[in-house]
Formats: structure tokens, sequence, C-alpha cells
């Protein structure tokens, strides 16, 4: 449904256009009109005078729209789904008796709301301004300048703007118009629709006015459902149900080959300036709206920072944390996912008399509806069979062998206590002095503590997903970090499905 939404039909036709054409994109307006009133949704139009050709032709749509809400009215609740802009002058001196009192009819049943612009005000610049203050969405049909000054204000706001290829001309000829817009359409969909544009971008052709394959009523519904999937992608990716982070770049192309996230999709912004892609996840109670988002570089610090401004604006119900991390030798195989069962970070310390440092650990664990979906996810009998089979799906294999050490024999998963800290750790000795802090220490990373203190404070439960890439000694190299990365996402998506609860 468009409940509390206002779609501004923005355009004109030039006084050369063919009848065919003119008729055509009336007829479109009023189909429109209804199916757009049929969703709850509403209308914004600009009544003044309406201008037409030498055969008497309107030239305009917003009377248009006016006269089919007059038309439709008795099928409908007075809920003011029509936005007049209008101005004292515009009904005084441009319009007929007949049409001031239609205004005036359908504010006074409910079923407009008139917005006056001062008359000293009425400029073509000053009404757009109005018609978009109020308008949420954007049809354009032929216009010019008028028409991409309207898309640009709407852009700003990043309103959906959806352009028709009917050649209409413009009335005042001074500009591509709707046509203009259908080009930046196709160059840069999400500027025109700021969530699906991509998706919406593959239906302009089906969507052609110029050439229909459909009947107008037809091509009207599909206008209305395609901004309620914009509208309801909108809602989606505003308050995402999971927050999937990752710190490399690396780790950021197996989330989103793992979530189903095309390597064009272009990323939406946050206000902060961090990118992020909205998808969704299909389990057996119903849709899992899923953010996936990147830090941008590794450490606590950073991780801490991006994790908290992205849980102020986004509100995720958790946060799921996944990329490579270093495995204890003889305790880890290269190609294994862990799932954190606590958080060890080992920066702490007291500087104590003598030059002595005391190490003083923080340890987080997480919460208890989080230790009670990972057991419950752990436990199930599937687990194994759905990992395999996921990744067979991805393409994904585990080498048998590498010079590094032990690889692991499959695509498998189990708990573990990872030492967060600073650190690069390229030293064979240091497992064990992270295990003098706790003796259950066996991977090594760099984020999770930051993830998990800024969820923590935030009351938002998260969960770090680590895949093994390499040992942390003189043998690391790169060579398992796209391995480990696309394991780590493969379980993080099956978590998604078949571990994570709602609340």
């Amino acid at each position: 449904m468009l409940n509390n939404e206002f779609v501004l039909v923005a355009g004109s036709i030039s006084k050369k256009t063919e009848k065919v054409y003119i008729d055509r994109a009336h007829d479109f307006v009023r189909a429109l009109t209804k199916s757009i009133l049929d969703a709850n949704g509403g209308l914004v139009v600009y009544l003044a005078g309406e201008p037409r050709n030498q055969n008497n032709e309107p030239l305009t749509f917003d009377w248009t729209v006016a006269y089919e809400v007059e038309r439709l009215k008795a099928n409908y609740a007075g809920t003011q789904q029509l936005k007049i802009i209008t101005s004292d002058l515009a009904m005084n001196e441009k319009m007929t008796e007949e049409k001031r009192r239609l205004i005036r009819s359908l504010k006074a049943l409910h079923y407009a709301d008139v917005i006056k612009v001062h008359d000293d005000l009425v400029t073509g610049g000053n009404i757009g301004d109005e018609q978009v203050d109020v308008a949420t969405a954007m049809i354009a049909l032929g216009g010019g300048k008028g028409v991409s000054d309207r898309a640009r204000k709407m852009s700003k706001r990043k309103l959906p703007i959806l352009p028709f290829d009917l050649k209409l001309g413009g009335f005042s000829n001074d500009g591509a118009g709707a046509l203009g817009l259908l080009k930046t359409f196709q160059e840069n969909p999400l500027l025109m629709f700021p969530i699906t544009g991509e998706q919406v971008k593959g239906e302009l052709d089906i969507l052609s006015l110029q050439e229909p394959i459909f009947c107008i009523d037809e091509l009207a519904k599909r206008t209305v459902k395609i901004f309620q999937i914009e509208k309801e992608a909108k809602q989606i990716a505003q308050n995402p149900d999971v927050l999937i982070l990752t710190a490399l770049p690396i780790e950021l192309a197996a989330a989103r080959l793992a979530f189903g996230i095309k390597d064009f999709s272009q990323p939406r912004v946050s206000l902060n300036g961090i990118h992020f892609w909205s998808t969704i996840v299909t389990r057996q109670d119903g849709p899992v709206s899923c953010v996936v988002a990147s830090l941008g570089s590794a450490g606590n610090v950073t991780a801490s920072s991006i994790t908290s401004q992205l849980l102020s604006e986004l509100k995720p119900k958790t946060v799921l944390m996944m990329g490579i991390a270093a495995g204890m030798r003889g305790k880890m195989t290269l190609g294994e996912v862990i799932l954190s069962e606590r958080i060890v970070y080992y920066e702490g310390s007291a500087a104590l008399d003598g030059g002595i440092l005391a190490a003083r650990p923080e340890i987080h664990r997480p919460g208890l509806l989080t230790q009670q979906d990972l057991n419950t996810y752990l436990a199930t009998a599937s687990l194994s069979e759905r990992l395999q089979q996921q990744a067979t799906t991805l393409g994904f294999a585990i080498p048998k062998e590498s010079n590094a050490g032990e690889v692991a024999a499959s695509l498998m998963v189990s708990p573990a206590t990872i030492a967060s800290g600073e650190l690069l750790v390229r030293d064979p000795n240091f497992f064990s002095s992270l295990r003098t802090l706790h003796d259950k220490v066996c991977v090594a990373e760099m984020e999770a503590y930051g993830v998990i203190d800024a969820c923590q404070k935030q009351e938002v439960p998260a969960l770090i997903i680590r895949g093994i890439s390499d040992f942390g000694d003189s043998s690391k190299d790169n060579t398992f970090h796209k391995v480990a990365s696309e394991a780590a996402a493969i379980v993080a998506l099956d978590y998604v499905v078949y571990g994570w609860r709602r609340t």
C-alpha cells in the first residue's frame, strides 16, 4: 500500500504533439490516479490555468488528476488524498467558476488539502518547491526544465522518480524533461530510485508508453507496485533485522557474494558516508532484512566508531561481524570457521612501580539470547549438510592442503574464544602469551572487541564469525584470505537463516 505517500505527476505536452500520444498520456494519468487511490496513496497537483492546443486538448496533467479524483471520490473515504497547490491569483483570474467550485468541493468533503502560495511568490521555482515539499514520489511525462528541476529537488531528498518514454515534448520546449531523466535513470538508477534502482532499471522497457506492451490500466498498476516495493525496501533498509559487518575488501566481497548482492549494485551511503548494501534473506518465518557494510580498515578503534554510527542510524536488531582471523596452530585448521563464545581484549594493562606492566584484559561474552541462539544453532543435526550445500551452490571449496599447515577437511564451524587487540600477529609464541590471560584463547584478530563493545553500549546483540586464514606465525600469507572469508560468509548466511531468532 501507499499509505501517506503522495505522487507528483510532473510534465507537459508540446503544442505540436500528435493527438494519439496526447490521448494516451491523459488516459495513463487517469488510470494512474485510480491505481494510486486504490493503494491508499495520494497525488500532488498545481491548479491554475490549463494550457491547451489549437484543438482544445489539455497540455498539462494537473487538472486531469483533479477531474479524475472528482469522478472517483464516491469510491473512497475523504482522507485528503489530493494535495492541491494553488494561489488566490490563480483561482480568481485563471480558473473558470466550475474549476473553483471543484476545488472547494473537494476541500469541503475532505478529499483535498489546498495549499496556497502567496500571489507575490508565484514563480515556477516556488511552485516546484511547494510540490516537492509534500510529494514523496514523482512521475515524469514529457515536459522540460520544470520537470528536470523538480526531479533534481526530489533526488536531493532521496525520493523515487519514475520517468516515462512517451515522446510528448514540452509546453515550453525548453529542455529534455522526462526523456532526459530516462537517460539519467539508465546511467545512475540509484539516483532515481535510491533503494531498488537497479531492479527498476531492468523493468523500464516493459513500462514503455511509447510502444506499450500492456494496456494502460496494467501499466498504471505496475507503476504503483514499483513505488510500493521501493517504499517497503526503504523501510527495511532503515531498520534492518541484521547488520553484517566486514573490515577488509576481500571480506566485503565474500559477504556480498553469499548474501546475493551483485557486483554492480551501487551502495547506499549513511549520513556519515559509510557505504552499505541492503538485501533480503528468505526463511520459513518470513523474510529477514539485512544490511552488509564495511568498516573500511582494520582495528578496534575504527570498528567501535563505525559500528556505533551504523547502530545509531540503522538501528538493527542484531549484528554479525564476519571475516578472517589467525588461529592457534594445533588447535585450529585453515578454512575452519569459529563463532565467538567470548572476546578477550588483551591490550588493557596498568603501569605499576618499577616499570612493570600488569595485564588487565577485558572479557566480553555474548548476551543470554545470543548464547541460546548459538547453542541451538550448533546443536542442529543438519548443520554440516546445510553448509556443504550452500558451499556447492556458491562454487566454494577448501583446498586439500597448504604449505602453511593443516587444512580443514570440510566447511566446519565451532565455538571459540577470540583474543582481540591492535597487533597483526606473525609471532609463533604470541598465542602462548595470550593463553596466560585466558587459557581458552585460540583465535586472534583486530576488530571483535570494538564491535562487541559498541553493541553492548547500545544494547544490541552481536556475534563474531571468523574464518581461519593463517596461524599467526612466519608462515602467514594471503593464500587463504579468500577461502577463509568465503567460509565465514557462508556460515554468516546460514546463521541468519537457521540460528538467529527473532525477538
